[in-house]
């Protein structure tokens, strides 16, 4: 949380904008294309993000392994191949930005809630193992995998 000082008192700010200024500018262009309302093209982003994560780090997992990946724990996070130090800064990164996804129930909810957007916004599929979303435009998922590479770095 941030603090910020007043002259009379302490206020408490979430850091809301830090964690989700990974996403922007995409977000607004992907919030005002498809109509999306609120904070959904910021939580799609999110999901992806985590998806993606999954895929670059233990890419023979379901999706529904990201929090024990992000606790450190579970077999399939005691079964991980040999990482690089870029894939461990990226852990590390996702630790931070993916924060309330370490709770399950909240992960399998987002999960549950990504399957139900139009597939021409799903970078990825959910459903069996996981994958790429075949109906995904080669521009849109470029836009988005130099996101989340940037943001993992």
């Amino acid at each position: 949380m941030n603090m910020v000082l007043s002259s009379t008192r302490f206020t408490v700010r979430p850091a809301l904008t830090g964690l989700l200024g990974w996403q922007e500018p995409l977000a607004t262009r992907i919030r005002h294309r498809h109509a999306l309302p609120g904070l959904v093209a910021n939580r799609l982003l999110n999901v992806e993000l985590g998806l993606y994560l999954l895929a670059e780090l233990l890419p023979f997992a379901p999706p529904q392994a990201l929090p024990d990946l992000l606790n450190k724990q579970g077999v399939v996070y005691r079964q991980r191949p040999v990482w690089s130090p870029r894939q461990h800064r990226a852990l590390i990164q996702a630790q931070t930005l993916l924060a309330p996804y370490r709770d399950r129930t909240a992960w399998y909810k987002a999960l549950d809630k990504y399957a139900t957007l139009p597939q021409e916004l799903r970078t990825f599929a959910v459903n069996g193992r996981g994958g790429w979303n075949p109906e995904i435009s080669s521009y849109v998922l470029r836009d988005r995998l130099s996101l989340f590479q940037r943001a993992l770095a």
